[in-house]
C-alpha cells in the first residue's frame, strides 16, 4: 500500500484536532481540499476504521453559510456549558473569501473557529494556476493566528501536524489565565497547501498525541492597571448597564449595591429585583430630562450595542467601570476607570460591608420605564408573544435588526436561573448568516432552538435551509416577522427623505413568497396573523426544520 503524503497528514491534522478539543467540523466539496474530505468522512461514517477519532461532520455546500453554521455550532456548545471551537474545511479560491462575514463576526463577538482552507502547492502559486489566489495573510486582523503551512513531502514523518493543530484549538479558545493581559476567543486560519494525488490512500489512523500548545503569535493586549480589580464607590446613584454575554455576575452586582440594572436581552443578565425591563423607554425619557443627569458612576459588564441612549450614558457617565467587554472589550471607553477581563468578586461585595443603601433610585427608574406592549399586531406584540411561548431553559435566536429591539422593549425581568438563553449575533450585529447560526445553536447545543429574526434578515441567508438529506436535520422553528421590508429604518434619521427614496433605498420591498421559498427547500411553512395563531404554532416543542410567518401589514 502506497501512502500519500496529503492524505497521511490530513489524517493527523483531523486527530489532533480532535484529540485537542475540536469535535465538529463543517466541510464544503472541493477537489484541493480532498485530503481532508475523505478523513473526515472515514472519521464521521457509521463504521470508522481503527485509530480514527470520534468527530461529527457537517457538509454544507455555499462556504458562506458554512462559517455561519459553524459559528453557530461554536455557540451552541457555549451555550450549554462545553465552550470549544468548531472547524471548516474549504477548497482554494473564492471559497475561501466567503468565510470573511463570518470571520468578522468571531473575532468581534469572541467565538472560536479553526479555519483550514485548502491551497495549491508552492510552484503552482503566482503562476495562473486555476482557483489559485492569495490566500495567505487573507483574513488579515480579524483572525488570532495564521499559519502558511507547506505540502506535506514524501518521506515526512509525523508530528507536523500536531503541533499545528496543538496551537490552533489553543489560540481559538484564547487565553485569560494571565491578569495583566488577555487574548480573546476568535478565529484561526490553517491555510494548508496539498500537492497531488489528492485522492484517497486507505492508510492507518495515526495515534493521537495531546501536546502543549505555545501561545505564541496571540494578540495580548494590557488591561489597566487595576486589573485586579477594586472595590466599586458605594454611591446612591449608580446604574449597572449589561451588554451582550454579560452573564449573571451583571445582575449580582446591581443588586448588592441597590443600583437599577439595564439588561439587553442577549446579556444573560435580565432578571432579579434590580432589573428595569422597560430600561430602553426610561433612558429615551431621562435622556431629555433630570434622571440621567443624577447618574454618578456607571458600571458596563458585557457588550452593550442595543440603543443610543444607552451608549450616550456610557459616553458622559461621571465614573464609569467596565468588566467583561468580550472580544472588543479592547474598544471600551477611554474615561473607563477600570477595564477588567472578568466581573472580579472586589465587586461584588460592598466595601462597607453594609447592605444597599436605598431602592428607591430603582423605584424611580421603574416610574419611567414604559411596559406598555401594543395591543394590535406589529412586531412588538409579535416579540411578546414569542417570549411568552419561550420555556424557562429555551436557547433561542435573536436576529440583529429589529426583533432584537422589540424583544428588548418588551422582554421581562426573569426569575433567576430560569430564564431563556437568548443568543445573537452581536459582535458586528450584522443580519449575515442567521439562519444558518441558529440551525448551528441547535447542532452545537443538541436542543431544540427558536428563532425570531425579520424577513430581510430571512431571505439574506436563506441558502441556511438547504441541509442535505445525508445531514443532520435540527430541530429549528424560525419566526420570521414579514413586515415587508427593512422597516427599522423607519425609526432612523433617515426616514426624513422624501417616502419614495427610503421605500427604495432603505426599505426594500422584496415582495417574495416566503412559502414558496420554504417549498422549494422543503421546508415546513406555516402563516400566522394574530397573537393567537402565533401562539398556536409555538406551542409544541420545534420538530425539524419550520418556519413560521408573521405577517405584518
Amino acid at each position: 500500500m502506497t501512502t500519500h503524503p496529503a492524505a497521511a497528514f490530513a489524517r493527523e491534522l483531523v486527530a489532533a484536532l480532535a484529540v485537542h478539543g475540536v469535535e465538529d467540523f463543517v466541510l464544503c466539496p472541493g477537489s484541493r481540499s480532498g485530503p481532508l474530505a475523505h478523513a473526515l468522512a472515514e472519521a464521521s461514517s457509521a463504521e470508522p476504521p481503527i485509530g480514527a477519532p470520534t468527530v461529527s461532520l457537517h457538509v454544507r455546500v455555499d462556504e458562506r453559510s458554512a462559517a455561519f453554521l459553524a459559528l453557530g455550532i461554536a455557540r451552541g456548545l457555549a451555550a450549554v456549558g462545553n465552550p470549544r471551537p468548531v472547524a471548516v474545511v474549504t477548497t482554494s479560491g473564492t471559497a475561501v473569501g466567503n468565510l470573511l462575514p463570518a470571520v468578522m463576526e468571531a473575532h468581534h463577538g469572541g467565538v472560536p473557529l479553526v479555519l483550514i482552507t485548502a491551497d495549491r502547492p508552492a510552484e503552482l502559486l503566482g503562476v495562473g494556476a486555476n482557483q489559485t489566489t492569495d490566500q495567505v495573510g487573507i483574513f488579515g486582523t480579524f483572525v488570532r493566528w495564521s499559519a502558511e503551512v507547506a505540502a506535506p513531502a514524501e518521506g515526512e514523518g509525523p508530528g507536523r501536524a500536531t503541533r499545528l493543530a496543538a496551537r490552533a484549538a489553543a489560540l481559538a479558545m484564547g487565553d485569560a489565565s494571565r491578569d495583566d493581559t488577555i487574548s480573546s476567543p476568535g478565529a484561526v486560519h490553517l491555510n494548508v497547501e496539498f500537492r497531488d494525488p489528492l485522492g484517497p490512500d486507505g492508510g492507518e489512523w495515526p495515534e493521537p498525541i495531546h501536546v502543549e500548545a505555545s501561545q505564541g503569535g496571540a494578540t495580548r493586549v494590557p488591561l489597566s492597571p487595576h486589573a485586579a480589580g477594586e472595590p466599586l464607590p458605594p454611591v446612591v446613584r449608580g446604574v449597572v448597564i449589561a451588554g451582550d454575554g454579560a452573564g449573571d455576575a451583571a445582575r449580582l452586582v446591581a443588586e448588592i449595591n441597590g443600583w437599577p440594572l439595564f439588561a439587553e436581552p442577549t446579556s444573560g443578565a435580565r432578571a432579579g429585583d434590580a432589573c428595569v425591563p422597560g430600561y430602553v423607554a426610561a433612558l429615551a425619557g431621562a435622556a431629555r430630562g433630570a434622571l440621567a443627569d443624577r447618574v454618578e458612576q456607571v458600571v458596563v459588564v458585557g457588550r452593550p450595542t442595543l440603543t443610543r441612549p444607552g451608549q450616550a450614558l456610557i459616553a458622559r457617565a461621571p465614573a464609569l467601570y467596565v468588566a467583561a467587554h468580550g472580544a472588543r472589550w479592547r474598544e471600551a471607553p477611554r474615561h473607563a476607570l477600570q477595564v477588567l477581563p472578568r466581573v472580579p468578586r472586589a465587586w461584588l461585595t460592598r466595601p462597607d460591608g453594609a447592605p444597599p443603601a436605598t431602592t428607591q433610585w430603582i423605584a424611580e427608574w421603574r416610574s419611567a420605564a414604559d411596559l406598555d406592549i401594543s395591543k394590535g399586531w406589529g412586531p412588538r406584540a409579535i416579540a411578546a408573544a414569542w417570549i411568552a411561548a419561550l420555556g424557562p431553559e429555551a436557547i433561542a435566536v435573536l436576529g440583529s435588526s429589529g426583533p432584537i429591539r422589540a424583544v428588548d422593549l418588551v422582554a421581562p425581568a426573569w426569575i433567576p436561573g430560569r430564564a431563556p438563553h437568548l443568543l445573537a449575533n452581536r459582535g458586528l450585529a450584522g443580519i449575515d448568516g442567521t439562519v444558518s447560526t441558529a440551525i448551528g445553536v441547535a447542532l452545537g447545543s443538541r436542543r431544540p432552538v427558536e428563532a425570531l429574526i425579520g424577513d430581510v434578515t430571512f431571505l439574506h441567508d436563506v441558502g441556511g435551509l438547504l441541509i442535505g438529506p445525508m445531514e443532520k436535520r435540527p430541530n429549528v422553528r424560525i419566526v420570521v416577522v414579514n413586515d415587508g421590508g427593512g422597516t427599522i429604518f423607519s425609526s432612523l434619521e433617515h426616514a426624513n427623505a422624501p417616502e419614495q427614496n427610503v421605500a427604495r433605498v432603505f426599505t426594500t420591498p422584496h415582495g417574495v413568497s416566503l412559502g414558496a421559498v420554504c417549498e422549494a427547500y422543503g421546508v415546513r411553512h406555516t402563516l400566522v396573523t394574530s397573537v393567537a395563531g402565533l401562539a398556536g404554532a409555538m406551542r409544541r416543542e420545534p420538530n425539524g426544520l419550520e418556519v413560521v410567518e408573521a405577517v405584518v401589514e
